[in-house]
């Protein structure tokens, strides 16, 4: 009896261990084996996420926006389960569906150069879900391969940057609360007016105008196609993305 209630006890200890050292990471918040910081860690074809602990809902949409493509974190997931609905404005209305990525190869870039985007989330998700605009984007269409540096906000208030290389991201900088980056309200909206200046070397990110961060260029590329990022489940109205080239 004493030899089966020490192996009992063993095992409680070890599940309680096991659950001690989940890190909740991600937009989704999914738990994740931990990493140690700039470390490269291997996700399920998540770029923005290490994957989410909730499905995702389908919102069947009528195709992408003309002249963009599309990828999708998940290689099984589908970009039709995303909608895309343009306003009058020219804005598009998004509802997701899967993680994903969206871009037009017009939008390359190198050198010296900004990209603005504003992103307003008009319904509060089930947990904190991220969205923002990458640059340095290269061979997108290859997962194995893909390439580029995101930054990303959220409703809590928190923003972050991540790089991912193929089917790893590596964070740069972990989720991390700023003035500058507004908290949802009561019924779930928020505005995040996101720009990001490169001058070859730096990329000054800015939210709402105001300064946030700043991303080295020996942290992730700085080079390349730039373009929007949102996670799953989301409601999201989205201003499209600008690309002024200084030189």
């Amino acid at each position: 009896m004493q030899k089966t209630a020490w192996r009992c006890g063993w095992g409680i200890i070890a599940m309680l261990g096991v659950a001690a050292c989940e890190k909740k990471d991600g937009p989704s918040g999914r738990s994740t084996v931990p990493s140690l910081p700039g470390r490269l860690s291997v996700v399920a074809g998540g770029a923005g996420s290490p994957g989410t602990a909730d499905s995702d809902i389908a919102a069947k949409g009528n195709g992408l926006p003309e002249g963009y493509l599309a990828q999708t974190d998940l290689p099984n997931a589908s970009i039709a389960d995303a909608s895309y609905q343009a306003d009058s404005t020219r804005r598009w209305e998004v509802r997701t569906g899967p993680a994903h990525i969206l871009y037009s190869l017009k939008d390359t870039t190198r050198k010296v150069y900004n990209v603005t985007a504003t992103l307003e989330q008009l319904e509060k998700p089930a947990h904190p879900e991220a969205y923002g605009v990458f640059i340095g984007g290269s061979t997108l269409d290859v997962s194995a391969k893909r390439q580029y540096t995101y930054f990303l906000v959220r409703g809590d208030g928190k923003y972050m940057v991540k790089v991912r290389n193929g089917t790893r991201t590596r964070t740069v900088i972990d989720w991390t609360a700023h003035p500058a980056v507004p908290q949802e309200d009561t019924a779930g909206k928020a505005v995040y007016g996101i720009k990001i200046d490169v001058d070859g070397k730096t990329a000054k990110v800015s939210v709402n105008g105001k300064p946030v961060t700043t991303i080295l260029s020996k942290s992730g590329p700085l080079e390349g196609v730039t373009g929007i990022r949102i996670n799953h489940n989301l409601h999201l109205m989205v201003t499209p993305l600008s690309v002024v080239r200084v030189r």
